[in-house]
This record gives structure tokens, C-alpha cells and sequence, in this order.
């Protein structure tokens, strides 16, 4: 691919990244900051998929923008929050998070324009060996895995099921 157009893609993804992780944070609504989070996961994707890390790709997607936000999403639903009083408390500690913030991001351009790029560093992809690895020597732990998350989710329900009791009010 011409290093001009992967300097294009690298320059949008940081922008994008930089300016939804930013939307996460500030807005108000916190179903806004769920789906501005969705957004963010997927350019995180799309960005291992133009380092030619496929497998990195499918994991973030399935894991982390399927499953990981799907419980945050649960999370949210189950829980009454208000907005105005979980703001309130938070405002008087926005000028120290913007300074923060300034210096953060200060600190990473001057990492970054230090940093020295190498052309063609990731040139093959293991992905099919490491599909293979991973459903063969280490299927069982792999099983276990989803079974563990399987009760996990299970229990999130039932604890988070209310009464016939609760839904009267009483």
C-alpha cells in the first residue's frame, strides 16, 4: 500500500480514537457513551485489521464490542441511575481533568515524534496456526472458559431479576 494513504488512515484513526474516547467521557447520556464506546472498540478493530492482525480483530469485536459491552449496556439497564445528581459531584474537578488531559496528550506528541517507524515489520500472519493451537491443544480451558461466562451471565439474570414482590412496590 502506498505510505501515503496508510498516513492517511493512521492520522484518521488516531484523530477518530482520540475524539471518541473523548465522547465516552463527556456525555451526559450514558447510553450515548455506551454507543460512542461501540464506535471506539470497532475503530480499535479496524485498526488491527490494517496491521494485518485478523485475529486481534475478530477478538476485539466478538469479546470486547460483543460481550464486554453487551454487559455494560445490562449494567446500565439494571441500575437507576440519575443524571443530575451523578454529574453534581464531579464538576468541580473539571479544570484538574482538562489540565490532565493537555498534559497527556502533550506528552504523547512528544513521544510520538520521537518514535522511529519501520516499513514491512508484521509481514506474515499466524492466524490459521493460531485458530488451530487454539482449538485443538488447547480446546478444554477454552470450553471452560465459556462455560465459566456462561454461569457468569446466568447469575448476572437472576440477580438481576426482580420479584413479583419488587414490581408491586411493596
Amino acid at each position: 500500500m502506498n505510505p501515503a494513504v496508510e498516513h492517511a488512515f493512521f492520522i484518521y484513526f488516531f484523530v477518530s480514537l482520540c475524539i471518541l474516547s473523548i465522547a465516552v467521557i463527556a456525555s451526559k447520556n450514558i447510553i450515548h457513551s455506551a454507543f460512542y464506546l461501540l464506535i471506539f472498540l470497532f475503530h480499535v478493530a479496524a485498526v488491527f485489521l490494517f496491521l494485518n492482525a485478523e485475529f486481534l480483530m475478530v477478538i476485539q469485536i466478538i469479546v470486547y464490542a460483543g460481550g464486554v459491552l453487551a454487559l455494560f449496556i445490562f449494567a446500565i439497564m439494571v441500575m437507576n441511575i440519575k443524571e443530575e445528581l451523578r454529574h453534581k459531584r464531579f464538576v468541580k474537578f473539571s479544570t484538574a481533568g482538562l489540565a490532565a488531559v493537555i498534559i497527556f496528550f502533550i506528552s504523547l506528541y512528544i513521544f510520538l515524534s520521537h518514535v522511529k517507524s519501520y516499513e514491512n515489520v508484521l509481514i506474515e500472519s499466524n492466524t490459521t496456526l493460531l485458530g488451530k493451537l487454539l482449538f485443538s491443544y488447547y480446546l478444554l480451558p477454552f470450553e471452560i472458559l465459556s462455560l465459566v461466562l456462561l454461569v457468569a451471565l446466568i447469575g448476572g439474570i437472576i440477580i438481576a431479576k426482580k420479584t413479583p414482590v419488587d414490581r408491586e412496590g411493596r
